[in-house]
């Protein structure tokens, strides 16, 4: 073997080991960074539930609230003897109902916003 062919091999090997160094460490990098997006995604799934939660819980308190506010007024509108108990339910009732048709109208028109009908159009 020539000295040429022997410093080739030796710079081979040399070469080799730097390619299988770097590939340790880029592995080791991944494997961090993999490690890392796992506990966030699950430091966020829980975020989220308790977010949800406790919005449940928000809206539970406020119709608890809300529920008083108008059994208050009924009882008020009806001891000063304006009108009669079954008449003042039947003014909450309706009044209830139309707020939630406008809501679900709303709701309607909002929701074709999320078909992406630019985008699908520009596809």
């Amino acid at each position: 073997m020539t000295a040429h062919n022997q410093t080739d091999t030796d710079e081979t090997e040399s070469l080799l080991k730097q390619v299988q160094a770097l590939e340790s460490e880029v592995r080791g990098v991944v494997k961090a960074q993999l490690q890392l997006a796992g506990m966030e995604t699950r430091r966020a799934g829980e975020s989220f539930v308790r977010m949800v939660a406790f919005a449940v819980l928000a809206a539970c308190l406020a119709f608890t609230a809300w529920a008083v506010l108008v059994t208050a007024a009924v009882i008020a509108v009806v001891n000063s003897s304006v009108i009669s108990l079954t008449t003042a339910l039947i003014i909450v009732a309706v009044a209830h109902l139309a707020a939630a048709f406008y809501i679900v109208r709303y709701i309607k028109r909002r929701s074709r916003d999320l078909l992406f009908a630019e985008t699908s159009s520009s596809l």
